[in-house]
Formats: C-alpha cells, structure tokens, sequence
C-alpha cells in the first residue's frame, strides 16, 4: 500500500509525530527525507494497521490512493476510507475469505476508522445491535447495598433506562446518582466503591449517525496518588448517553483484570489537570481508546460482521 502513495504523502506521513498512545513511534524526524527512508519510517509504523494509515491521510491524500486502486474517488473521508479498507482487506487476504478474528472489520467513529475488540467482560443481553437507549424506567434502587455480585449485577440491570435528571455544574454528578440507585453505600474509603471489590465508574457515550455507539470523553479514574491501576482490578462501567439536559444508563459491562487488560491500561492511562481553571490538582484518565481494545465497544455495537 506504502507503494502506491505519491511521494510528497509519503513524506508528510512519515514525519508525522506520533499520538502519545501509538505503540509503534518512530524518532522525531530532522530534516528532510529521501522518499526511500520515508516509505521504510511508513511501513515500519503502519505495516500491521492499515486503519492508523487511512486514518492518518487527508481526504485528497485518500482520493489519489483511491484512484490507485481503481475504486470509486469521490465521497467524504470516512467513507473513503471505508471504502480503502476494503480494497485493501480484499488485497490482504487475495480473494480468502477469513473469519473475523483474523482480518477484523472496523466500524467508523468519529470520521476515523476502530477496530472494535472482542467483548472480554459481561454485559446484560440485547434484542438488537447497536444497543438501542433503553425506554424510561422509574427507578428500582435496593433497599440495602447488594451484598454479591449477582445482586450487584441485578441492581445493574435495574438501572437501565433510568432517567437521571439534570446533572447541573457538577460534572460528577450523573455517576454519583448512578452509584446511589445502584444501592452502593459511600464508605470515604480509598478502596473500590463495592465492598472494596467492585469499582464503579460511568463511561459517556453518544450514538453517531450510522447507530454506532462510541465513546466521546476520557472518564477520569482517580487523583494522582490515588492508585488508579489499583482502582481497575475490576470495574462496573456504566455507558452513560446524554439526553438532552438529562442521561440514562445505556449498558452495563464487568471487566476483571488480567494480563491483557493490565497491558491495556497501562498504555492508556494518562495524567492531567482535574478541577476548575487554575486548579492544581492533577486526575488520572483512561483514553477513549481504551474501551474498543477492552471490548466495551462490542458489548455496545455487537461483534463486527
């Protein structure tokens, strides 16, 4: 594919600095390149992920390389560079067809295009894909905390469809009254909200104009200093949408920590500033990302056909 790039895209794409979670970082570029060294940093960081290539060009960059792979170049850039995949995909595999798990398909967010892991954690069951927002409930909450998992889970699933009014200026607010339905007793201590078990955290997510559900903000985790590693050993995420002043609880999806996961996390887990303008403290985030290498995403959109 790297071949088939005009020089001067070749260029601009191998200086490009990368995202401070891209695994396959290449030096920092000082002075120019010779269009041989360019395709080499190219293909040295994008030969696996021809997502991260499509999703690095510009439109007109991905019309030239359209019209090199004798496909159609017009259309707007996330539909190009669906339409690239494919081609390349087709290429890749040389008319095999593979199941899924070896040549995944990626869904478009965001004008870019992700590839969405296969869910790893529990999640309540649906009738259709993508999730839709569940009908208004009232609220169910328990009378006293759950006292297992399952009750947990149960309170979880209660939880769905329930309208949780006007968040105001406080930006905790919705994942405080989630916590609250849920029947989870505020302990003030610096232990997983569960029993010491369980962490529970809301994730926001909206729906795009194709239905899938992404994720649309980096959920914060803890304070610096406050361990937030230790505070994902096993965490209840709660897919959160905005209905206009108001939210609601989409889904629900248990992650248990494990090596994968831990890899995941660690790569995803960034440090910035937390609180109002010209604060001081510093928060913990987990990237948007993610939640479509640890699953969340398919337990929201479905396995990708």
């Amino acid at each position: 594919m790297a071949a088939l790039l005009p020089p001067p895209t070749v260029r601009r794409l191998a200086a490009l600095r990368a995202n401070r979670f891209d695994p396959r970082a290449t030096p920092l570029v000082i002075g120019a390149l010779d269009v041989a060294e360019a395709t080499e940093r190219v293909i040295a960081r994008w030969a696996d992920d021809l997502c991260g290539l499509l999703n690095a060009m510009t439109r007109g960059e991905l019309a030239a390389l359209a019209t090199a792979l004798r496909i159609d170049p017009r259309g707007r850039s996330p539909e190009l560079r669906q339409n690239v995949w494919e081609r390349g995909a087709e290429l890749e595999r040389n008319g095999v067809e593979l199941p899924p798990g070896v040549q995944p398909r990626p869904i478009v967010l965001g004008g870019h295009l992700v590839i969405q892991a296969p869910a790893r954690g529990l999640s309540p069951p649906s009738e259709a894909w993508p999730r839709p927002v569940p009908p208004e409930r009232g609220a169910a909450p328990p009378a006293e905390e759950p006292e297992s998992l399952d009750e947990l889970l149960a309170a979880a699933d209660r939880l769905l469809g329930v309208r949780l009014g006007p968040r105001g200026r406080d930006k905790g607010a919705w994942g405080v009254r989630a916590a609250a339905l849920l029947g989870i007793v505020e302990h003030g201590r610096d232990e997983p909200d569960w029993r010491g078990d369980v962490e529970v955290k809301t994730v926001p997510v909206a729906r795009e104009t194709s239905g899938h559900w992404g994720v649309v903000e980096d959920p914060a985790i803890a304070m610096v200093g406050e361990g937030g590693l230790s505070k994902l050993q096993r965490t209840l995420w709660l897919a959160r949408a905005t209905l206009g002043d108001d939210a609601t609880i989409v889904s629900w999806y248990l992650l248990d920590w494990d090596p994968e996961v831990a890899r995941l996390a660690r790569r995803y887990l960034h440090e910035r500033p937390k609180g109002p303008a010209g604060t001081l403290g510093r928060g913990m985030y987990l990237s948007k990302r993610f939640f479509a290498d640890a699953g969340l995403l398919s337990a929201l959109n479905g396995a990708t056909p």
